[in-house]
C-alpha cells in the first residue's frame, strides 16, 4: 500500500510549484551559450522580438507568442488576394524575319549579316543617282576635250558662229553620224581634196601640241563597227532548208523556190511536154 500512497502524493502536487521548479532549472541553450563564450568571444545579445508561429493544421490558424493576450479573433483581410507588381522592364526578344532566318539556317559563312530590303533599295537609289551624276560629268568632260581646239582661237568661252557649227558636227559624229553637216555636195574635187588636207594638217598640229604640253585629248574613232548577218547554226544532221520540229519538216515558199530554181518561160508559146 505504500507505493500507492506515493502516487497519490505525486498527483496532488501544486502546478505552481512545478512551474517554479522548471524555471529554477537552467535552460540547455543557456548552458551551451556559457560553454561557447568560455571558449570563444561572447555572442552579441539579441533583442526580444515577437515571433510569429504558424501552425499548419486543418484549422490553418496562426498565433503570436508575444501578443497572446491581444488576439482579436479572425479578420476578413486574411483571405484577401495578394497583388505583386514587377516594375522592372525586361528586354523583349526581337523575332527574326523570314529572310534573316533563312540566312541564319544556310550553310554559307556569315558576311556581316543580311541587309533588309529597305536598306538595299535606299542604297540602290543612291548608287543610281551617283552613277547618273558621274555619267553627266563624263559627257561634259568628253565634250570639253573634243571642243577645246575651237575655244583656243576665241577669247570668249562660249562657242558661237562657225565654231558652234563645228561643235555641233563633232557631237553628231560622236553619236554615229557618217556624213558631216559641213560637207558640200557640189564642189570641185580639187577644192575638196585641199580642204581635207588642210583639216588633217590642222588636226595633226593640234594633237602634237597637246602631246608636248601633256594635255589629254579624245580617242580617235575609226568609223562604226560593221554588223554581219550571222548564219543560223542548224546542228549536225539537220536539214539545210526549212524548219524541222516534232518530226515534221516545214518548207516556206522561199525555200521551195530556192530548191527548184528559177524557170524562165519561153516567149510566145506554151510549154511542150514530151510523151
Amino acid at each position: 500500500m505504500q507505493p500507492r500512497n506515493e502516487v497519490i502524493l505525486c498527483a496532488s502536487r501544486d502546478p505552481e510549484e512545478e512551474l517554479e521548479r522548471k524555471e529554477s532549472e537552467p535552460d540547455p541553450w543557456i548552458i551551451f551559450r556559457r560553454h561557447f563564450e568560455a571558449q570563444f568571444k561572447p555572442l552579441p545579445t539579441l533583442e526580444a522580438k515577437n515571433i510569429q508561429v504558424v501552425l499548419h493544421d486543418n484549422s490553418d490558424q496562426s498565433y503570436n507568442i508575444g501578443d497572446e493576450s491581444e488576439w482579436d479573433g479572425f479578420s476578413d483581410d486574411e483571405d484577401a488576394v495578394q497583388v505583386v507588381e514587377h516594375n522592372e522592364t525586361e528586354a523583349q526578344l526581337t523575332k527574326m524575319s523570314h529572310a534573316e532566318l533563312k540566312y541564319f539556317m544556310s550553310s554559307k559563312p556569315p558576311q556581316g549579316g543580311p541587309t533588309s530590303s529597305i536598306s538595299k533599295s535606299i542604297i540602290d537609289d543612291q548608287n543610281d543617282f551617283s552613277e547618273a551624276a558621274n555619267l553627266r560629268k563624263d559627257i561634259a568632260l568628253q565634250r570639253l576635250l573634243n571642243e577645246s581646239h575651237l575655244i583656243d582661237s576665241v577669247q570668249n568661252s562660249t562657242i558661237s558662229g562657225k565654231n558652234r557649227h563645228k561643235a555641233t558636227d563633232l557631237r553628231l559624229r560622236a553619236l554615229g553620224s557618217k556624213i558631216s553637216i559641213l560637207n558640200q555636195k557640189n564642189m570641185p574635187l580639187s577644192h575638196r581634196k585641199g580642204i581635207d588636207a588642210k583639216n588633217k594638217e590642222r588636226d595633226t598640229k593640234r594633237k602634237k601640241e597637246a602631246r608636248e604640253n601633256g594635255i589629254v585629248l579624245e580617242k580617235a574613232t575609226f568609223g562604226g563597227k560593221k554588223t554581219f548577218e550571222k548564219r543560223r547554226d542548224r546542228g549536225i544532221g539537220a536539214p539545210s532548208v526549212g524548219i524541222f520540229s516534232r518530226g515534221t519538216l516545214r518548207l516556206s515558199e522561199k525555200d521551195i523556190k530556192g530548191v527548184e530554181g528559177s524557170h524562165r518561160s519561153r516567149p510566145g508559146g506554151k510549154k511542150r511536154y514530151r510523151e
